[in-house]
C-alpha cells in the first residue's frame, strides 16, 4: 500500500510539472489568471523556474551582427529621399526582443512609401514581412506603423531599420553585453549610409520580467543603453514601450522601471504599452501578437509618435512667435 501511493505521489508530481511546462509554452498561466487571480502568479512561477533554464540563446554565434533576416533578393529602393534630413521623412530604428523582431502570426507588406534599411548591407528595400535586419520567420509591427504614420499625416516617407533579436534581456544589449556589437553596428552602417534616424523604438522587457530584474538595476541599464546609442552618433528621441507580458503575468517591477524612464532620462518618451495586450485575441500564443494584436500594437505605437510630434510642434511654434517682433 505504501509502495503505491509513493507511485501515486510521484505520477502526480509529474504531471504538475508537465502542466507547469506546458503553462510556459501555451499560457495556461494567463488564462488561469482570468478565473483564479489567486492562483496565476504561483502558476507562472512554478512553470518559469522549470522552462526558463533549459531556454536557449537567440543568434548564439561569435559574430552577432550577421543574425537576423539578411536576403536581399527582394527589391531594392534608393535610400536617396532618407539622406536629406527632410521633417516629413520619418526614419525608425526599432530593436528589442521577439515582440520588436519578426515573431507575429502574420506577415505584412506596406505602402512602397515605407522602406526597409538593411542593417546587413546598408541598403533600402521594400518593407515586407520578414523584415531584414531583425531576426524571425513572422510578420512584424513595424510596416503596419508606417502605413498608419502616413495615412495620419505625420509624415509622408517612413524607413524601419529594425534589428531585434528574441528572447535576450536588456543587459545584453548594454555596454559588454553579447548584443551590444548590434547597436554599434546599426548605427554605423546608418551613419555610413548618410541615413539619420529620427526616433528610436525600444520594445523588450519581458526576458527581464521572467529573471526578476530589480526595477532600479533595469532603469539604471537603459540609461547606460541610451547613452551608447549618444555615443555612437544617435541624437533621436528615444521611445520606450512597458512590455512584461510574455506566457505569464508581467512584471510590475519591470513596468514601473519602463513607465518612469521618460522623466529619468532626457530625451526619452513613452511608448506603446504592449502590457494592455494580454488576451488570445491580441496574442496568438500569449506571447506574440496575432494578426488583430499586431494591428493594435502599431496603433499605441503611432499614438505615442503623433503625440510627441504634436507637442515638438506646439514647442516649435511657441518658440517662433516668441521670435517674432511684438
Amino acid at each position: 500500500m505504501t509502495r503505491h501511493y509513493r507511485r501515486v505521489l510521484i505520477g502526480a508530481l509529474l504531471l504538475f510539472m508537465l502542466a507547469a511546462g506546458l503553462g510556459t509554452m501555451f499560457g495556461l498561466g494567463a488564462v488561469v489568471g482570468q478565473y483564479r487571480p489567486n492562483l496565476a502568479k504561483p502558476f507562472s512561477d512554478w512553470a518559469l523556474a522549470l522552462v526558463l533554464p533549459l531556454q536557449q540563446a537567440y543568434c548564439d554565434v561569435e559574430d552577432v551582427t550577421v543574425c537576423g533576416v539578411s536576403d536581399a533578393a527582394r527589391e531594392r529602393l534608393p535610400c536617396d529621399e532618407f539622406q536629406s534630413g527632410n521633417p516629413r521623412h520619418a526614419v525608425l530604428m526599432t530593436f528589442g526582443q521577439s515582440n520588436s523582431a519578426n515573431f507575429g502570426q502574420t506577415r505584412y507588406t506596406a505602402d512602397p512609401r515605407v522602406a526597409n534599411f538593411n542593417i546587413h548591407d546598408g541598403h533600402c528595400y521594400i518593407s515586407e514581412d520578414p523584415l531584414l535586419g531583425a531576426d524571425g520567420s513572422g510578420g512584424s509591427v513595424w510596416g503596419i506603423l508606417g502605413d498608419s504614420l502616413i495615412a495620419n499625416g505625420a509624415f509622408d516617407r517612413v524607413l524601419i531599420a529594425p534589428f531585434g533579436i528574441g528572447g535576450t534581456s536588456l543587459k545584453e544589449w548594454t555596454v559588454g553585453g553579447r548584443l551590444h556589437p548590434r547597436v554599434k553596428h546599426a548605427a554605423a552602417q546608418l551613419q555610413k549610409s548618410g541615413i539619420t534616424p529620427t526616433h528610436v523604438l525600444w520594445h523588450q522587457g519581458e526576458n527581464d520580467a521572467r529573471a526578476g530584474t530589480p526595477q532600479n538595476a533595469y532603469a539604471a541599464m537603459f540609461a547606460e543603453l541610451v547613452d551608447s546609442l549618444r555615443d555612437y552618433g544617435i541624437n533621436a528621441p528615444v521611445f520606450v514601450a512597458v512590455a512584461t507580458i510574455c506566457n505569464n503575468l508581467g512584471s510590475d517591477a519591470i513596468r514601473s522601471a519602463q513607465r518612469g524612464l521618460p522623466d529619468a532620462i532626457e530625451g526619452v518618451y513613452p511608448g506603446a504599452d504592449t502590457d494592455t495586450l494580454s488576451d488570445m485575441h491580441d496574442r496568438h500564443d500569449f506571447c506574440h501578437f496575432s494578426q488583430a494584436g499586431l494591428v493594435e500594437h502599431a496603433a499605441l505605437w503611432n499614438d505615442s509618435i503623433l503625440s510627441f510630434e504634436a507637442i515638438k510642434a506646439r514647442t516649435s511654434n511657441a518658440a517662433q512667435t516668441a521670435k517674432e517682433p511684438g
